[in-house]
């Protein structure tokens, strides 16, 4: 046995509230009875029934109360496991984790709002498969395809620059390595959303389009920063800045958003290209534009599942309730 919503059970402290009111209106009664002459006369007259009766009366209701509350924790047992299904497309999103994405031309940083984006993309993908692919220097895959779409955000959430090393922006790695996640047997629609501020330091975005046309997925750019650019902070540990970053030369680093080489790469690829802003709005159409007009089903995830048991305590409550009701109020004539 274990309860859903143990917390409920502080609502138990009005049961002793309850009782308190009941003994203090039953005191206050005989006062006034007392007050208006004998007692036993007024009650013959009122019809009233016996002490007997309202303590039942009372009992029961205060019994409707206790079930109620432990009915509302929700007692559960018989643990089993179910099998969840998922419709909906294939999705890869491919996050830029490189030191760029810390510049502030975002708010608060590029990496925040493309945090954002991808929470926003997740609520509109209920029911898909969806991986996640990080790139700096190198790609490297953070999940592969999963219906936890909860699970996956804790892990975009904890994905950071350095993370995977080497310093760097491989925007065409991390897309190819996206498309050969995507290719596997099954005719669901197949999508890879990149974000990104489209800096491109190693490697050659053009050589992801001959994987994205083997996947068969559809590219979405979602473009992060703005093409002004800005600095990029040295932070430490505890997310203090300690300055900003410096090329070999003593330069100040000034990073921008290519928005040129993305629209190049989604014209390559047919796909579309969009900037963000971390509102969720370009993620809501990316979404709509990676389910197209899918069909497909797919096997989701085994979850642990108690059988619930509070419509025992329900159907108990109601019995009490309706024994409550047959309990004379009035004695006889």
């Amino acid at each position: 046995m274990r309860w859903a919503e143990p917390e409920l059970f502080t609502l138990l402290w009005l049961i002793p509230a309850a009782i308190a009111a009941l003994w203090w209106g039953a005191r206050r009664r005989a006062r006034d009875e007392a007050a208006l002459g004998d007692p036993e006369a007024l009650r013959r007259r009122w019809s009233a029934p016996g002490p007997w009766s309202a303590r039942l009366r009372a009992i029961l209701l205060l019994l409707v109360m206790a079930a109620a509350i432990v009915g509302l924790a929700r007692p559960q047992a018989g643990l089993r496991l179910i099998s969840t299904t998922s419709v909906g497309p294939d999705v890869v999103i491919v996050l830029d984790l490189s030191a760029s994405m810390r510049a502030r031309d975002a708010r608060p940083d590029r990496l925040a709002a493309a945090r954002r984006e991808v929470s926003a993309l997740l609520r509109h993908l209920e029911g898909s498969a969806v991986g996640l692919v990080g790139f700096e220097g190198e790609a490297r895959v953070l999940s592969p395809l999963t219906t936890d779409l909860e699970g996956l955000r804790d892990r975009i959430d904890a994905a950071s620059p350095g993370e995977i090393g080497p310093p760097g922006s491989d925007v065409g790695g991390g897309v190819a390595l996206a498309g050969r996640l995507l290719t596997r047997p099954g005719n669901r629609p197949r999508a890879i959303v990149l974000l990104t501020d489209g800096e491109q330091l190693e490697g050659d975005p053009a050589g992801s389009v001959a994987s994205i046309r083997t996947s068969r997925a559809r590219l979405a750019i979602l473009g992060i920063g703005s093409p002004e650019g800005a600095t990029i902070p040295l932070v430490d540990s505890l997310g203090v800045i300690q300055g900003t970053k410096h090329d070999a030369a003593g330069q100040e680093v000034r990073t921008k958003l290519m928005e040129g080489t993305l629209r190049d790469l989604a014209k390559q690829t047919g796909g579309r290209y969009e900037r963000a802003d971390g509102s969720g709005g370009a993620a809501r159409r990316a979404a709509a534009y990676a389910r197209g007009d899918d069909r497909g089903t797919a096997q989701g995830r085994s979850l642990q599942a108690y059988d619930e048991r509070f419509h025992w305590l329900a159907a108990l409550a109601v019995l009490l309730l309706t024994a409550e009701a047959f309990v004379p109020r009035r004695g006889a004539a």
